[in-house]
């Protein structure tokens, strides 16, 4: 059992919910992907040129996961990726995707075993549109345990991953406890570990680092790369003490990895919230948001840090009360970015985003997206495009499928007045 602030909603009082303003700058983006039937796990990604768009698409047997580009305002016809009648589809351990100087990475789970957790992560890369590769396991043990919560950042010499790695969480008779004992709320032997490799612009795996050998179960981790090229890795640590705070890193797969700077929220929970950091850089500058509940109150917030110091600011609240969290970010200059989260407003979910600086000074608070707490509606993705935001979100629809909805607005909505 999943437990955690973002499997249950936050209760919900009854009577008059917060007005939701009218905001007409936010637009419904059409697109090919609309005319499947039961998409999910939405993604997105930018490399300042290209817009991409993932997703996977289910019926009884296959999970097909596709990608489509928007290139002078026009959503190119879906491309499929990669296929399978044995993929993980989880509404919170979804592929990721990557753009690097015209070469495509994407990333999956694939079954590996009848455990519910048991599972592999597979990548695959593309040279320009062509066809992609055959997909190969990231890991390189075959433990038949719990892989996922993938992060990929484009780097010189080709694509950085992170990723939690449950190899050494298996039961000492060398059977699978659905690869994280007690499902995901304890562990029978090691702990979660999160790993990292490079993958070269070939598609070559590098060999595995060591990132942390005890760290939350099944919460997202974030990467990112600065301006020097060092790598960012934020994610959620687990003490002995069950204290899951989130934790970030510096270096490199081949280098090794700094002590772990830590966002000290103090917050004790006995099972994994199933709610992950986000990161963004702006050349020699981050910004880390997150959501936690220490001291029994559920919040997002947000810091600020040099690339080279790894001093956090004090983090910074965002939300209006009870936040639900599922936060993205992206960082506009070296002291201010625009972060997202889900917060529930009277008995209804909505994604709100706001600009912040590194002073505490805010933007506009926008309501951008209706959405639910429910896991069907996944993790609302955000990205900037040239002068636009554009988020991706999942809604279920009637008879158990789901939909994509995207909607985009522009850059200077978010921006303060003054």
């Amino acid at each position: 059992m999943l437990v955690g602030f973002s499997c249950q909603g936050p209760n919900r009082q009854s009577g008059p919910a917060e007005v939701v303003s009218s905001w007409e700058s936010n637009i419904a983006v059409p697109g090919p992907w609309q005319s499947h039937e039961n998409v999910t796990t939405p993604n997105l990604f930018s490399d300042g040129t290209n817009l991409y768009l993932t997703w996977i698409k289910r019926d009884s047997v296959l999970s097909t996961l596709y990608y489509s580009r928007l290139g002078q305002n026009t959503w190119s016809d879906p491309q499929r990726i990669a296929q399978g009648e044995d993929w993980f589809v989880n509404w919170a351990d979804f592929p990721q995707f990557s753009a690097n100087k015209g070469t495509l990475m994407a990333t999956f789970l694939k079954k590996s075993d009848s455990g519910t957790y048991t599972y592999d992560i597979y990548y695959t890369l593309s040279q320009t549109d062509k066809t992609w590769g055959l997909p190969q396991k990231l890991h390189r043990d075959s433990a038949k345990a719990e892989h996922g919560f993938v992060s990929i950042a484009p780097t010189k010499k080709g694509f950085v991953v992170s990723w939690l790695d449950g190899r050494n969480t298996l039961v000492s008779n060398n059977q699978s406890s659905g690869g994280s004992s007690a499902g995901h709320q304890g562990h029978a032997a090691g702990a979660m570990s999160i790993r990292s490799a490079l993958v070269d612009f070939e598609g070559t795996l590098s060999p595995e680092s060591l990132i942390d050998e005890r760290v939350c179960d099944c919460c997202q981790t974030a990467i990112a790369v600065d301006e020097r090229g060092y790598t960012l890795v934020a994610y959620r640590d687990r003490s002995a003490e069950e204290i899951r705070d989130i934790s970030l890193k510096k270096g490199s797969p081949e280098s090794g990895w700094s002590n772990p700077v830590s966002t000290k929220d103090h917050w004790g929970i006995a099972g994994c919230p199933v709610n992950g950091p986000s990161i963004d850089v702006f050349r020699n500058h981050l910004a880390l948001a997150w959501f936690t509940a220490g001291q029994d109150k559920p919040r997002v917030q947000v810091a600020f840090s040099g690339t080279d110091t790894l001093q956090l600011t004090p983090g910074m609240r965002m939300d209006s009360g009870e936040a639900v969290g599922r936060v993205d970010v992206v960082q506009l200059s070296e002291d201010s970015a625009v972060v997202s989260w889900v917060e529930p407003q009277g008995l209804e979910d909505y994604v709100r985003a706001q600009w912040v600086n590194d002073r505490g000074q805010k933007g506009p608070l926008r309501t951008v997206s209706q959405t639910e707490s429910s896991r069907a509606s996944g993790f609302p993705r955000l990205v900037r495009h040239g002068d636009r935001f554009y988020l991706a979100t999942t809604r279920g629809v009637p008879g158990g499928a789901s939909k994509i909805t995207l909607t985009s607005w522009p850059l200077s909505d978010m921006l303060p007045s003054d």
